[in-house]
């Protein structure tokens, strides 16, 4: 109950504030500029896919580094102990 009261004051003094006038913040070029031109998707995703494409070190990059991962949980895959571990664990008990 003293949560939603705390909540409810702090919501209500928050209605309050008066915000400031910020001269100057929106630019007369900016607010004088046309809107940009609206390209269909189609188009925008065909330009992402040709970059994408055009940028083989990046291609080449990401793979070296997925066969590194990959490798990586190949090593993390193994057993964590060995099996004379496991039987001199066994034996101690």
């Amino acid at each position: 109950m003293r949560l939603l009261a705390i909540i409810t004051v702090t919501a209500m003094l928050s209605a309050c504030v008066e915000l400031p006038d910020v001269p100057g913040a929106a630019n007369p070029e900016a607010a004088a500029a046309d809107y940009p031109a609206l390209r269909p998707l189609t188009q925008q995703a065909q330009q992402t896919a040709e970059d994408a494409a055009a940028d083989d070190e990046t291609a080449e990059q990401l793979q070296a580094r997925a066969n590194g991962l990959r490798a990586r949980a190949a090593g993390l895959r193994r057993p964590v102990m060995t099996d004379a571990e496991r039987a001199r664990l066994a034996a101690a008990e």
